[in-house]
Formats: C-alpha cells, sequence, structure tokens
C-alpha cells in the first residue's frame, strides 16, 4: 500500500438507461464511439484508467492541469457530432489517494466521483483545490459556485464548473435551499453568542481567495520592549481577514522576515498577491495608524485604509483593525464576506477587553513566542495577573494566562507546583466567560497532554480548538505535533502538513513528528533524514531522538558524538531521560525504544 498525490477524473455518460431503454443497439454504438473517444484523449494527456463502467470510467492523471485539459478535450470533441455519440458530465479532483493492488482509494477518488453528478450536462465540475492549480493555465473559463456540501464528505467543498454560464443556474439553486435555513437563523440568532456558534460550522478547507501577506506594522518612536504593540496589532488584523474573509492570509510568522524587503522579492518567496504594512504610532493619549497596501503583480500601490487618528483605547484599537480588515477584503475579497456583517462587529466589541492595559497583556503574551526569552515570559506573566483582576470578564486574557503557567512547566521558568490546577482553572475561567474562545480549548489539550490525561480529552480539546480557528498555522502545527505524541500520527501529521500550506516559512521543528514517527516505525535511515531537515543542533530533544536512531541503525560511533552533544547541551540530561519524553504526552512505546537507543549509544538510563 502506498500513498500519492494525483488529479482524479470521473466521467459518466448523460441519460444512459434512457437511450438503452429507447434503441439499445443505437445506444450501444454511440457509447462504444464515445468511448474510443474518451479513452483516447485520456492517454493523450497522461491518464491512466484506473475503472470503468458501461456508462462511465475513472482515470488517475499526474496532475490537476492534465486531468482538466483532458475533460476539457473531451467535452468539445464529443460535442462536434452529439447526435452519433453521448454528452458527459465530469468530476475533476486533486487530492490523497491510496494504491492497494493497483486499485486506488481515498478522499482523492470519492470526492471527484461526488462532483461528477454535479455537473452540467456536456460540463466540467471541479474543485477549488484544482481551480488553484490552473489558473491562468487553461484558456476555458471556470466559474465560482461557492461551498456546498457533498455527499459522504464532511467539510463543504469550494465548487466551480464550465462552461460559465452554467454557474448562475447553481446559485440560485443554493439560495433557494437555503433561504428558509437562512430565515430561521436570522430569527434564532438572539445573542453574539449564537452567531459565533454558527461560525463552528463553517467550513475548514484551505482558503481559496487572493493571497496577502500582512506584514508586522512598525511602531513608531517605541522602544524595542515596546515594539510588541503594533506587532500585536497587525496580529489581530491578520486573524480577523483569516477567521472572516475568503483570503488566503499568510500566518504572521511566515511574514515576520520580509519587514524590509522588497514587493518583488515577496511575490517571488511567498506567491503573495498583495502585502499590507503599517505604521503606529502612540503619543499621550493619541493613536495613529497608517497602512500602505500594495498589489504585488506591478508592485503598485492600491487605495490603503487610513489614516486613522483616535483615542488611545481598547474600544478604538479594535475599531481600527475592523476598518482595515474591512476596506481590504472590499477590495480584494468577497462582497459576502463574514467581515461586513454587523453582527460579527458587535461580537468582536463585546469580547473585547474594558482596557487598554489588558488588552496590551495579551498582546505581550504573544511576544514571548518570538524568541522564549524567559523576562519576557514573567513580563507578560505578571501583566496577566494583573489583567484578570482588573477586567475580569476578558475570556482571552483568562485563556492567555493559562498559557502562561502551562509555558512555566514546559520552558521550567519559575514553575509552581500548582501550575496544572491552575492553568486549569484559567482556561476554564476562560471558557465558561466565552465558550468560542479557541485559545482556551488549544490551552486545555495542551495541558490535557502534560497531565497525562486520556487521549480522547486531549483529541477533543484540540479539534474543538482548530474547529474555532482553522487557519491559525502555528496552533494547527502545535496541536497537530502534539496528536502524533499522543499516538495520532497520521492526523497529526494531516494537521501540521495544512499548517505548511498556510505558512510556506514555518519552523523547522515542524517536521519534528516525522523524525520521530520514523523511529517508531524502525526506519531508522529515514529517521536521521528527518533529523537533518528538522536541523536544530542546540535542542537536546532532537539531539537525543538522533542519538537512538543512529543507535538502532547500527552506528554507535555517531550515536556516542551524537550523546555527547546532547549532554553538552543539558548537562543534567542524564538524570532523567524519559522526562521531555513523557512531558509531552509520548506513546509509552516509542519513549521506551528512544530510551532503548540511548543505552546502546552508552546512556545509562534510570530504572
Amino acid at each position: 500500500m502506498s500513498r500519492k498525490l494525483a488529479g482524479i477524473l470521473v466521467a459518466d455518460a448523460v441519460a444512459y438507461s434512457a437511450r438503452m431503454e429507447e434503441n439499445e443497439a443505437k445506444a450501444l454504438a454511440a457509447l462504444s464511439n464515445s468511448r474510443a473517444i474518451t479513452d483516447g484523449i485520456l492517454a493523450e494527456h497522461q491518464g491512466s484508467i484506473i475503472a470503468t463502467a458501461a456508462d462511465s470510467v475513472i482515470a488517475e492523471f499526474p496532475s490537476a492541469l492534465d486531468a482538466v485539459r483532458a475533460a476539457l478535450d473531451i467535452q468539445a470533441e464529443l460535442e462536434r457530432d452529439e447526435a452519433d455519440n453521448f454528452r458527459f458530465r465530469i468530476g475533476v479532483h486533486f487530492g490523497d489517494v491510496v494504491q492497494t493492488d493497483g486499485t486506488l482509494l481515498g478522499d482523492g477518488v470519492n470526492l471527484a466521483a461526488r462532483l461528477e453528478p454535479l455537473a452540467p450536462k456536456g460540463g466540467i465540475m471541479i474543485s477549488g483545490v484544482v481551480a488553484d492549480q490552473i489558473v491562468g493555465k487553461v484558456d476555458a473559463k471556470f466559474a465560482a459556485i461557492g461551498k456546498h456540501n457533498v455527499k459522504n464528505i464532511a467539510r463543504p467543498v469550494d465548487l466551480y464548473c464550465w462552461p460559465d454560464t452554467a454557474a448562475g443556474a447553481y446559485r440560485r439553486r443554493k439560495l433557494m435551499r437555503l433561504w428558509p435555513i437562512a430565515t430561521a437563523a436570522l430569527i434564532a440568532v438572539a445573542s453574539v453568542s449564537a452567531w459565533f456558534a454558527l461560525q463552528e460550522e463553517a467550513d475548514q478547507g484551505m482558503p481559496t481567495g487572493p493571497k496577502i501577506a500582512v506584514l508586522p506594522f512598525e511602531e513608531v518612536g517605541a522602544g524595542a520592549d515596546e515594539a510588541f504593540f503594533a506587532d500585536g496589532l497587525s496580529r489581530d488584523i491578520n486573524a480577523y481577514l483569516t477567521k472572516f474573509s475568503n483570503l488566503f492570509v499568510f500566518s504572521p510568522s511566515s511574514t515576520r522576515e520580509y519587514s524590509e524587503v522588497e514587493c518583488a522579492t515577496i511575490r517571488k518567496e511567498l506567491d503573495a498577491d498583495f502585502i499590507l504594512s503599517g505604521t503606529v504610532r502612540r503619543a499621550d493619549d493619541s493613536l495613529r495608524v497608517t497602512t500602505s497596501f500594495t498589489d504585488t503583480r506591478d508592485c503598485v500601490q492600491l487605495n490603503a485604509p487610513g489614516p486613522f487618528t483616535r483615542d488611545l483605547s481598547a474600544q478604538s484599537v479594535i475599531d481600527v483593525q475592523i476598518e482595515i480588515a474591512r476596506k481590504v477584503v472590499s477590495e480584494i475579497g468577497s462582497a459576502d464576506a463574514p467581515i461586513f456583517d454587523a453582527k460579527l462587529a458587535s461580537a468582536i466589541e463585546e469580547k473585547a477587553p474594558e482596557n487598554l492595559n489588558a488588552y496590551e497583556c495579551v498582546l505581550l503574551s504573544y511576544w514571548f513566542y518570538e524568541n522564549f526569552e524567559p523576562d519576557r515570559h514573567r513580563r507578560a506573566r505578571d501583566c496577566l495577573v494583573g489583567a484578570v483582576k482588573s477586567d475580569p470578564g476578558y475570556s482571552l486574557a483568562w485563556s492567555r494566562l493559562a498559557f502562561s503557567h502551562i509555558e512555566a512547566k514546559k520552558y521550567a521558568i519559575d514553575t509552581k507546583d500548582s501550575w496544572a490546577e491552575d492553568s486549569w482553572r484559567a482556561a476554564q475561567r476562560a471558557i465558561d466567560l466565552d465558550p468560542a474562545n479557541p485559545d482556551a480549548y488549544y490551552a486545555m489539550a495542551i495541558r490535557s497532554q502534560m497531565v497525562s490525561d486520556p487521549p480522547d480529552i486531549f483529541a477533543n480539546y484540540a479539534r474543538k480548538a482548530i474547529e474555532l480557528n482553522p487557519y491559525d498555522s502555528f496552533v494547527l502545527a502545535d496541536l497537530g505535533t502534539w496528536m502524533a505524541y499522543a499516538g495520532q500520527w497520521e492526523t497529526g501529521k494531516e494537521w501540521v502538513t495544512r499548517a505548511k500550506a498556510l505558512n510556506p516559512k514555518h519552523q523547522s521543528w515542524w517536521d519534528f513528528i516525522w523524525q520521530l514517527h520514523a523511529f517508531l516505525q524502525s526506519d531508522y535511515s529515514a529517521s536521521i533524514a528527518h533529523a537533518q531537515t528538522v536541523n536544530l543542533p542546540g535542542n537536546y530533544m532532537v539531539q537525543a531522538a538522533l542519538t537512538a536512531a543512529h543507535a538502532m541503525n547500527g552506528d554507535k560511533e555517531m550515536a556516542e558524538r551524537t550523546l555527547e552533544k546532547v549532554l553538552e547541551l543539558k548537562p543534567d540530561y542524564a538524570d532523567d531521560p524519559r522526562q521531555p519524553f513523557r512531558a509531552r504526552g509520548m506513546e509509552k512505546v516509542l519513549v521506551d525504544k528512544l530510551m532503548k537507543g540511548l543505552s546502546i549509544a552508552g546512556l545509562d538510563i534510570p530504572t
């Protein structure tokens, strides 16, 4: 059994049964002629037929583009002489497939099969994944018809159809189907929390709109210790665009290094379509924010949001952030994006802090992740303790405080014996205040692994966090990593892979689970190769796992040399070599195997 990505085309003859009933001999002749045409075109475009029935065919292609070109040529050729041929409906998807005994299975095949019946007669239906890959590469125009629920597929799928003239009919059908539901929903939405509850059911597929890089805003006149404010302000704008529009928004960590880089370089390295940057100035009791909005195709400045001059308050900061996000979406996004919903602004404002100091404490807590300096942690922790006292209804301050307790344990920074109880209490308070706060479930998930709760508790919290915030690449990668630690390797890899797509400049540690999984599967050479990709010579955990892989692979000399490096990095590692792996909730079978490898390398493992 092997996995791979492939373009899948599914074609089915229109009105086959009716024509067979009317004139069997004539229908069979027409089908034979049609199949000769389709099979020949499939082969011309590197297609391999993997399944066939009397009136249908499934073919595999090396790329989405090959599959779409084949589909277009088939429809064009069959249209030339419709009287002697069948017309076909065709569905095309590009995705993960599993090859077993010459048969292809998996979501890639299933989704293509579900798209085919949705195609117009003589037309083609493709997924958003395929549409992204053929932009500018085919002459035919595929029209977006929005997100649709597809049978036996858990998440709504972005669909595009050809010919584009058929799109209107699909949109009208969808509106007629959804109108009674929408009316009932509007009646039911009597509070902000209900509005957010509806968002939990939103699609979690990859965003399909234009790609935008939000660069960290620069704080004018601020010292290094105060730069967190502008950075946090732009981070929140990034979050609003991510959650409430169809735009593909790059993760803040992927854009950080491009603050002083030319537009053309950002276009080349990130493949971004647009760039949003800005400056922030705080003076006395006033706030001034200016922005720059750039189209990377020609590096021309667009009509940028602002400038904004407001009083320096938490309410003003949020108002400016929402206005900037709305202006950006109005220029390059969808006119029906949730960011324009008045209920959304009210919901955000209701969840906002009452005072600016509490908001600044939250921004400080994120600032810690830039370099993990203990002093930054302490500053944020002390600030958050004060924030929940001065603004006890601010849910995000409570969830950030929960993380402060968790990080104290993870990074051994002034750890209290009560860290587990303190973190649970803070996270639970955050959930009580705002059941739609993804950060609180994220904290609960990480904590549950660290205290060795049953795996299903971690999984439930983790999935809830992802449902509420599906496009945060850091959270996806972190929870995917912990999911793998818990033994759910494939789910963990899926989440981290998705995070990588959202953040092309991701940190190298995101590959650590591949290193560990290969080791667990006794593929020690692959584990060693993954360790080179992780490329963290200063991380003693990565080096300890690499030591074990070298030892189990029979290279004792390299294992001994790597073990020396581990002990240089952490001189007391030999006191409890299991601790860092256990603290992350890793499976016992993995920890035991790592200890076996370290023992072969010469480390005395305490019983």
